[in-house]
């Protein structure tokens, strides 16, 4: 597989905008990062500075935006979070991930958290808390086929549980 997962760029403008209209279109979110009202440079800055902890929102963590490219296209993403805070501690773990609806079902979600999974580890973060909602039995098979061992549930938002991960 070719998938190469890499930090956001200013040629990635179309394809992010596209796969946020079609998450949106789905009921689901690209990112919750995702900043429509900047202009893309500016976006990116933004983006690459929060690795190094610059200009967070008050409850984020520094992280990593990175997508994932498969033969020039954006397929899908990842978010690496270098530190927990509460709500991560409980619900939203280190890795987020997501696959544009018309690249899903191609392996892209297991080798996204695969090399997720590699970069925290090379930082020194290692096991990652990887969660998923209950009802998500994809995103549970993505995480199981990455050696994801089941930690538990814990009560979710609108009353999905979350189901809690640890990945080596």
């Amino acid at each position: 597989m070719s998938l190469v997962l890499r930090r956001l760029a200013l040629g990635d403008e179309a394809d992010v905008v596209a796969a946020v209209a079609e998450m949106a279109a789905e009921g689901g979110h690209w990112s919750y990062r995702y900043r429509p009202d900047l202009r893309w440079a500016d976006y990116v800055a933004l983006v690459r500075g929060w690795e190094e902890g610059r200009d967070l929102p008050g409850d984020f963590v520094a992280n990593a935006d990175l997508v994932a490219e498969v033969d020039g296209v954006v397929v899908g993403r990842s978010s690496l979070r270098f530190e927990l805070n509460d709500f991560l501690r409980t619900l939203g773990g280190h890795i987020g991930y997501a696959v544009r609806p018309q690249f899903r079902g191609r392996g892209y979600a297991k080798e996204i958290l695969r090399q997720s999974v590699e970069l925290l580890r090379e930082r020194g973060i290692s096991p990652a808390l990887v969660t998923c909602d209950d009802d998500n039995l994809a995103s549970a098979r993505v995480i199981e086929a990455n050696g994801g061992v089941l930690e538990g549930l814990v009560p979710g938002v609108a009353d999905i549980p979350k189901r809690r991960y640890w990945v080596s």
